[in-house]
């Protein structure tokens, strides 16, 4: 990430943004990914919801019908 935002040195504001849009994305992509695979591990949704610094109503909320 640093390495992503240091690299925006000189770009324009509409490039950085899109940038960060992107970040965005992978973000979502990755944490989804691990509370699936936190899910199939056994992990309850209180224990999720500690990790990502959510209540655990919210973790659900967001993740409990896939």
């Amino acid at each position: 990430m640093k390495t992503l935002v240091g690299s925006m040195d000189g770009k324009g504001p509409a490039e950085v943004l899109g940038a960060v849009a992107q970040l965005h994305k992978e973000l979502a992509r990755t944490e989804t990914e691990a509370v699936l695979r936190a899910r199939s591990a056994g992990l309850s949704w209180e224990a999720i919801a500690v990790c990502l610094g959510v209540s655990k109503q919210a973790v659900h909320k967001k993740y409990g019908k896939r």
